[in-house]
């Protein structure tokens, strides 16, 4: 299996490069106190460090994912980025929701990184993981979701061998591959979309997210960089 990046947007996003963790053999059941009492603590200090919506707004990591989406016509404002969505809530004072050990362990790495992570379960996925261009009207069902939506042509999409994975490059996964805590193995995704983006921040991400979700949820525990500009696709490092 590789993740793969279409010639298309790598030619549109010249800076592009995209972080990866794979984690196999995980125990994802259950909750932990201990993770809970991490993100409280890493709330806390969030709102110390970003205390209001104008200050997050001014980070480059915020500005890169608003002018990505601004890219392919989505206006942030009213379809906003994963962890921007996320930080706003915490900003207003709203905690992380709970949602599984592994998904909120890389939940806790986006209050230090400020960057978007989604990612699958291998179970739902059929072949390679790309990112590329929709042309529009691909049937997709988002996450607890009840009736289908279609993608808009131009639009940033990963997509497998049958499927759209995620609609608007990370702003909703599909329900098919969703990681739930019945999951054992699966692969994140962290990505630069331009210069704005640092890649020791999407290289500490990862190492961080790898970090808690053995902590957490054990597993083996492998990352890993993709750069369009030397190849346009890697191989997963999952082992049979």
């Amino acid at each position: 299996m590789h993740l793969r990046v279409s010639e298309e947007m790598a030619q549109r996003y010249p800076d592009l490069r995209i972080s990866f963790v794979t984690i196999q053999g995980m125990d994802n059941a259950g909750e932990s106190e201990g993770l809970v009492a991490e993100l409280r603590q890493a709330e806390a200090d969030f709102r110390a460090r970003v205390p209001d919506e104008e200050k997050l707004g001014e980070d480059p990591r915020i500005r890169a994912w608003r002018e990505a989406y601004q890219s392919f016509k989505v206006n942030p404002k009213k379809f906003k980025p994963s962890a921007e969505a996320l930080l706003r809530r915490v900003v207003k004072g709203s905690p992380v929701p709970w949602i599984s050990k592994a998904v909120n362990a890389y939940l806790l790495a986006e209050l230090f990184y400020l960057l978007p992570v989604g990612g699958y379960d291998m179970r739902g996925v059929q072949g390679d993981i790309v990112l590329r261009l929709s042309p529009g009207n691909e049937p997709f069902k988002a996450i607890g979701a009840t009736e289908e939506e279609k993608t808009d042509a131009g639009e940033a999409v990963y997509a497998d061998d049958a499927k759209v994975l995620t609609r608007r490059w990370n702003f909703r996964d599909c329900d098919q591959a969703k990681v739930e805590p019945s999951s054992r193995d699966i692969a994140l995704f962290v990505e630069a979309p331009s210069a704005l983006v640092r890649t020791e921040d999407l290289v500490g991400l990862t190492g961080l997210i790898g970090k808690k979700i053995q902590q957490y949820c054990g597993g083996t525990i492998r990352t890993g960089l993709l750069e369009p500009k030397k190849d346009l696709r890697v191989a997963l490092p999952f082992q049979a």
